[in-house]
């Protein structure tokens, strides 16, 4: 079987394993997406949208996800070994905070995509309850030898996405499916790379912009069909034509995927939205009832005792004749039917706050309304919450760190190629492996009951130390900054190295120990100076002073 015909039906497959899901992104999509990709076809229909609240709900989710997990300005992760006996080493903190600088910095280029594609990922994963980013090198410059960052990022649309998973549930076959004018695919495969119907018809300019489907495959089952040694094979496939546009491979799997709620067996997963969707319906048949209610009790249905001869004007000022009997009696009267909008508006209300709850709208709010809280009150209420909310962001987090761990193994091996600068590693570190360390403010929450317990068990203690000193013995406070320091996120550099402080302590000691035996010496010369008339007075009377001392020391009398 050719190449190009076995990533077209390994893609077919995936995609009936999908359709199960499709269903419910596209009703999700009606109501929280209108302009999403999931509704190709009917992007911008907003006619199953009676309120704006959802979508309200959904971009407060995505951006206390970025928020909490990634905040722009901010260290949000650190680099440290894996070995436990080198984490403490000065050398190589001071090393690991340079490099994660420089991961900060590529990260954050012009022209890199990161912010964009992820607050956009994180819209996927509270819309559809997934997230798929790609990361992918850079080596080569752009149209008039621009240079171009290191990494590019880009985050895939769900709809384009077909995914695979190991036994072991994790994400390890990425399928996708777009599409490319004539123009871009000239662009991203080169000219002779197309197929020859094609290139005949490049002259056309109408062409140029014709749409074309392709198949990206990344898939360790063609490996033995790929032109390429690394362990990751790509293809890229037009789709229809059963023609290879390209064959090459990654050195680390570029796909980045997770879910916020995971499904057994499947490599999808629910979010938010698709949890708050029975809600969002029930929401706007509200919306649309109410809305009527409210318009019958300010506009009402008028009942009279015959046809009008003419149209009734309810404008201000109108004069509407022959419209009252002789006795006084209006020949017209409003319908009361008792529509009660109010009620209609006080089950929006509630409905609105369970479909904010699924988004967690109430834990944000509270992590933001207690400003008068003492700090040890914030840190018990955030480690409450950081339990409520840390399940679904574990999974985000590990997703992160394959993010992270392959931008520094490209940053590495370009470095290693002479393209970019980066530290070099101490050599105790060389060959060791590396682990990440967040810091952002998901974790501080983790963390933040850790550093409450430090100070509460020291308060306690230095109240204790009024009646018994000797209980500060037991603390080593040394080690007990430093964790704080690590805890709350201060940078590293920032910290004298053990050898340097044990060398300033040195040094005071020794100037301290100088500074009393100078004082002890000055002691003694001001004493002699003192003791010199007194003894020049014994000697003038013939009183020998060594004498006397002995005399005195023994009890006895002077001779």
């Amino acid at each position: 079987m050719e190449l190009a015909e076995k990533v077209i039906n390994r893609q077919s497959v995936l995609q009936q394993e999908r359709q199960k899901f499709e269903k419910i992104w596209r009703e999700t999509a009606e109501r929280l997406d209108p302009f999403g990709s999931v509704l190709e076809g009917s992007i911008g229909d907003m006619s199953k949208m009676y309120s704006s609240r959802p979508l309200q709900d959904l971009a407060r989710f995505a951006a206390a996800i970025e928020s909490l997990l990634i905040p722009r300005g901010s260290i949000w992760h650190g680099l440290e070994p894996m070995d436990d006996e080198l984490k403490q080493n000065d050398e190589v903190q001071v090393w690991a905070e340079a490099q994660t600088k420089k991961l900060f910095a590529v990260r954050y280029m012009a022209q890199s995509g990161f912010v964009a594609n992820t607050q956009r990922m994180f819209r996927s994963l509270g819309c559809y309850g997934n997230q798929v980013m790609m990361t992918e090198e850079v080596l080569g410059r752009g149209p008039g030898g621009m240079d171009l960052p290191p990494i590019r990022y880009r985050m895939i649309p769900m709809i384009e996405c077909f995914l695979a998973t190991t036994a072991w549930g994790q994400i390890d076959t990425f399928y996708r499916v777009y599409k490319l004018t004539l123009r871009q695919m000239i662009q991203e495969f080169g000219e002779e790379n197309l197929p020859e119907f094609l290139k005949v018809r490049m002259d056309k300019p109408d062409i140029l912009e014709q749409k074309f489907e392709i198949i990206h495959a990344i898939d360790t089952s063609l490996a033995d069909g790929v032109a390429t040694q690394l362990p990751w094979p790509s293809v890229h496939v037009l789709k229809g034509q059963n023609h290879v546009l390209r064959q090459s491979g990654y050195y680390e799997f570029p796909i980045h995927a997770s879910s916020f709620v995971e499904s057994d067996g499947h490599a999808y997963g629910w979010g938010p939205g698709m949890m708050a969707l029975p809600d969002i319906k029930q929401l706007n048949i509200m919306n649309k009832t109410t809305i009527a209610a409210a318009e019958q009790a300010v506009s009402p249905a008028f009942a009279t005792v015959q046809k009008l001869k003419r149209r009734l004007n309810l404008s201000a000022g109108a004069i509407n004749p022959d419209l009252i009997t002789e006795d006084g009696r209006l020949k017209i009267q409003p319908i009361a039917t008792g529509v009660r909008p109010d009620i209609g508006e006080q089950l929006i209300a509630k409905k609105q706050a369970d479909i904010g709850a699924n988004f967690y709208v109430d834990l944000w709010q509270i992590l933001v309304n207690k400003p008068d809280m003492t700090a040890y009150e914030a840190a018990l209420r955030a480690q409450e919450k950081s339990e409520l909310i840390g399940p679904p962001f574990a999974k985000q987090e590990e997703m992160l760190a394959s993010i992270v761990m392959r931008e520094n193994a490209i940053l590495e091996r370009q470095a290693a190629d002479g393209i970019i600068d980066l530290p070099p590693r101490p050599e105790i570190l060389q060959g060791r492996k590396l682990s990440l360390k967040f810091t952002s403010p998901m974790a501080k929450l983790r963390r933040a009951a850790e550093d409450a317990g430090i100070q509460r068990t020291l308060e306690t203690a230095a109240q204790q130390a009024q009646f018994d000193p000797s209980i500060m013995d037991n603390f080593d406070h040394d080690r007990i900054i430093r964790a704080r320091a690590d805890i709350n996120g201060m940078p590293a550099d920032l910290l004298n190295p053990i050898e340097l402080v044990e060398a300033r302590r040195q040094a005071r000691a020794q100037a301290e120990q100088q500074q009393a035996m100078a004082a002890q010496q000055a002691q003694s010369i001001d004493m002699a100076g003192k003791a010199l008339p007194v003894m020049e007075a014994m000697g003038a009377a013939g009183i020998d002073p060594a004498a006397l001392e002995a005399a005195v020391a023994g009890g006895g009398e002077l001779a």
